[in-house]
């Protein structure tokens, strides 16, 4: 009896102690615990066995942003991967890092870190950035480490599993106030797939998908990257009815930068408060429209224009083809318009419970989306915000009557995601074509560029180089295209997602390379050419053989000294050709940096990007950091000049707390490259006005910006420049022509800083949401601060190009026929598609 309740007492005064009581001054534990600990202290002491197994560090699940569960991940683009771990005994202060990770054409790995602080038993979520150049195959995972300082091995390793996201798919994020359950169906529409997709392939469908849906499942607070150049792979967010405060700062800015740079907002309407939550947030500034309060209840009645402007596309299947064979493409002949679509199908809303349609007004500046022919009353208002674009829609497509009607499927394709009809592909093998039908043209299935508007000005301007081509040239093999007598074999006639893809942060892009070749002459390291290695090859070999036994034998007389003399040849030539390449230089260690800075009319941040290369007499490890800047991103940059079985080396990329490429090895009188990028915060905006009929660029900046021109831009081969001379710091210019001044030399002219201007001026891609552009160009001859590098340099140079998007065209109308196959036959009094006529603001176009 004694020892039972000796057996009890003990347990009481363990459970008390993990319960974190103590003895000598405590609180007691409620009634609930003290009642378990007396009548069932069996399971406490369960619970105490339990505790003293757990690990030391417990870690629960990796998540990549913006899914829950599902780790996403596009190759090419930063993430951000947290981590969800908990330290049991004691606090932990270490790195959270990730495996090496190669990087495409160059000898070099990084391992992404950050600093890790773990509270006692306290679970965290820890994240940090990270850039995957080829997503791992089997399997495919990242280890991710937990590594204390100076400690031989890691603690724990964490396999975060990945999953591929394809180059051209991106990712539409639902944010709501409740369950989002309501939005799931939309993943069945067609405007998420090619057309001629067969739906019941699943591989097919998950690799030629367009677009793949996000619904977090914690509605109050959503996995959104605070991190705004993660938000990348993002399309569309589409708004509905979410205080705007569950975002936090970081995650509001990230947003308006995401929408800055190409990003599609959607706010959904209807009979709740949506609009009037947004009214006072950050998104205040960008609502294209204000609420009227004249709202509308529509019956079927008043839908029918609606019905009529957006009939239900044709859903394609091979099932489908093998009942119906009207359904499959003629041979040699693309879909007509009565192909892609069915007849109209009318809205039928339930006599007592009506679509509810908020009254709005558009803004100045703004454009109105009607809902029938007289244009009384919109369906929504939009307008361009920077790049990007805001769409008010004063209905709720998720509405019973609007989510059963099949017209939803056109409408969100058109109006929401504004994404256009598919072209045509010809001489091409489809699924089709090898079950037995006649290879034909068909529809071709939209590239990357097709479905986002997100572009960056420094990974976008150009063309790339094919997949599989290093910076230095050197191609992979490519597939050898089919010709129509021969007999497709099945990997060939397998559905391929296309290869063309934006804002991907690849050495082999136009700009990137432009700078790696400028910085390299402008280094003065020349690296001797095949003529030169030809004639030291010849000389060694004539000198070591002819000539060194001709000299032993009849100078000297004594043919065994020969083999004697081939190391002192050996040294000698070596010596000889060290000094015969070497280039006096003048310094020990220099840097020469060409900076980018990307931003938008009006708006007060913009995108800086960094290009630059590292030299150095000796062996040096350089740490690049960016103190000031949270959002900065850097990796090795590749030269173009990596042989086959160089030594790996590696690198760090450190996100937390203070960004920074840490251990970038430069090799002794060599070049070394790194390409950083960040969103940075100016100390003023540069926008343009107008006034009395005129035009003025208005520089808020402290910066002054030469050579300034003004460039509109209407189409590749309609563009006007206007030369406006320097814009100094708080000044305001007219934008008219004035005389050019005498080139000034200085120490960035090295760079050929007028080249990269020429070709800022020049670039243009052709969509209609590119057309109307007001771009202002211009330079100053020193690099952007907020960058150090340590150890520091004898000689750091540099310039600095401002590009400025002063301001964007109306958004392309969705009843074009960009959008619309219905609309090429319907010609205008001009000639051309009533629909693709300009769009005037503030008053709503006709569908």
């Amino acid at each position: 009896m004694t020892s039972t309740a000796g057996r009890l007492a003990f347990v009481v005064l363990a459970a008390l102690t993990v319960l974190g009581v103590s003895t000598v001054r405590a609180q007691l534990p409620e009634s609930e615990e003290r009642l378990k600990i007396l009548t069932d202290p069996e399971s406490v002491k369960k619970k105490l066995e339990k505790e003293k197994t757990r690990p030391p560090l417990e870690v629960f699940r990796s998540q990549v942003t913006p899914f829950d569960v599902l780790p996403f991940v596009k190759a090419n683009h930063w993430s951000t991967m947290n981590l969800e771990v908990r330290s049991n005994y004691n606090e932990f202060v270490g790195s959270l890092q990730t495996a090496p990770v190669p990087l495409l054409g160059l000898p070099q790995e990084i391992v992404y870190r950050r600093e890790a602080r773990l509270a006692k038993a306290q679970q965290s979520k820890i994240g940090m950035q990270v850039m995957l150049p080829k997503i791992p195959k089997n399997p495919p995972e990242l280890n991710l480490e937990l590594v204390q300082p100076d400690a031989i091995r890691p603690d724990v390793v964490w396999p975060a599993t990945l999953r591929v996201l394809e180059p051209h798919q991106m990712l539409i994020v639902v944010l709501t106030k409740d369950a989002n359950d309501a939005y799931a169906p939309w993943n069945r529409l067609q405007a998420f797939y090619p057309t001629f997709l067969d739906r019941q392939d699943v591989q097919s469908v998950e690799r030629m998908r367009y677009y793949r849906l996000v619904l977090p499942m914690d509605t109050e607070r959503p996995p959104l990257s605070p991190h705004p150049l993660t938000w990348t792979t993002i399309s569309h967010v589409v708004w509905d009815g979410m205080a705007p405060d569950t975002l936090n700062p970081s995650q509001q800015q990230a947003l308006l930068d995401w929408l800055h740079w190409g990003g599609q907002l959607i706010l959904v309407g209807g009979p709740g408060p949506s609009f009037s939550l947004l009214k006072d947030s950050f998104l205040s500034p960008y609502l294209p429209a204000e609420t009227t309060g004249e709202n509308a209840m529509l019956g079927k009645a008043d839908l029918a224009p609606m019905a009529a402007a957006y009939p239900p596309p044709f859903v394609r299947s091979m099932e489908a083809v093998e009942n119906d064979p009207a359904m499959y493409y003629p041979p040699g002949a693309l879909p007509q318009a009565n192909e892609r679509y069915r007849k109209p199908v009318p809205v039928n809303p339930p006599p007592n419970r009506p679509v509810f349609l908020a009254g709005l007004k558009p803004k100045d500046g703004a454009f109105g989306i009607p809902l029938g022919e007289s244009g009384t009353r919109l369906l929504g208002v939009e307008w361009r915000v920077g790049r990007g674009r805001v769409l008010m829609l004063g209905f709720s497509p998720t509405d019973p009557a609007m989510a059963s009607w099949p017209g939803i499927d056109t409408f969100v394709r058109r109006v929401v995601l504004r994404r256009p009809e598919e072209g045509a592909a010809p001489n091409i093998f489809s699924p089709m074509s090898a079950r037995g039908h006649t290879p034909t043209q068909q529809l071709a299935a939209l590239p990357g560029p097709d479905l986002t508007w997100v572009r960056f000005l420094s990974r976008d301007m150009g063309p790339s180089l094919p997949r599989g081509e290093t910076a230095g040239g050197a191609a992979a093999k490519k597939a050898k295209p089919l010709s129509e007598e021969e007999e497709p074999s099945d990997e060939e006639t397998e559905d391929r997602p296309p290869d063309a893809a934006v804002a991907e942060w690849l050495d082999t892009s136009a700009l990137p390379r432009l700078c790696r070749d400028v910085l390299e002459d402008a280094s003065g390291i020349k690296v001797p050419g095949a003529l030169f290695v030809l004639k030291v090859v010849l000389a060694y070999i004539l000198a070591l053989v002819p000539l060194n036994w001709l000299f032993c034998r009849y100078v000297l007389g004594r043919r065994e000294l020969a083999w004697a003399a081939v190391p002192l040849l050996s040294l000698g030539f070596a010596l000889g050709v060290e000094r015969a390449a070497a280039y006096d230089i003048g310094y020990n260690s220099a840097c020469d940096e060409i900076d980018v800075v990307e931003a938008y009319g009006g708006y007060p941040r913009a995108h800086v990007s960094r290009f630059a290369s590292l030299f150095s007499t000796g062996r040096t490890r350089y740490t690049v950091s960016f103190p000031d800047n949270p959002t900065a991103l850097s990796l090795p940059l590749d030269h173009g000049r990596s042989l086959r079985g160089e030594d790996v080396v590696t690198s760090a990329w450190r996100s937390y707390p203070v960004p920074a490429l840490e251990g970038f090895l430069v090799q002794p009188r060599s070049l070394g490259m790194f390409r950083a990028e960040e969103m940075a915060a100016l100390d003023g905006a540069v926008s343009l006005v107008s006034e009395g009929g005129k035009r003025l660029v208005v520089n808020g900046s402290s910066v002054p910006l030469q050579d300034a021109v003004v460039v509109d831009v209407s189409g590749p081969k309609e563009r006007k420049e206007t030369y406006i001379g320097t814009v100094g710091p708080g000044a305001t210019v007219e934008v008219r022509e004035a005389p050019r001044p005498a080139p000034s030399g200085s120490a960035a002219d090295a760079l050929r800083p007028h080249r990269f201007l020429r070709e800022f001026r020049r670039a243009f891609e052709d969509r209609p949401e590119n057309r109307g552009e007001i771009r202002l160009v211009a330079w100053t001859p020193q690099p952007m601060p907020g960058q150090r590098i340590e150890p520091s340099v004898d000689r750091h140079r540099g310039f600095t190009a401002f590009v400025v998007h002063l301001r964007n065209g109306p958004p392309p109308a969705p009843d074009g026929p960009h959008y619309n196959e219905l609309a090429r036959p319907k010609a205008g009094g001009d000639g051309r598609p009533a629909a693709a006529r300009p769009r005037s603001p503030g008053k709503p176009s006709r569908p």
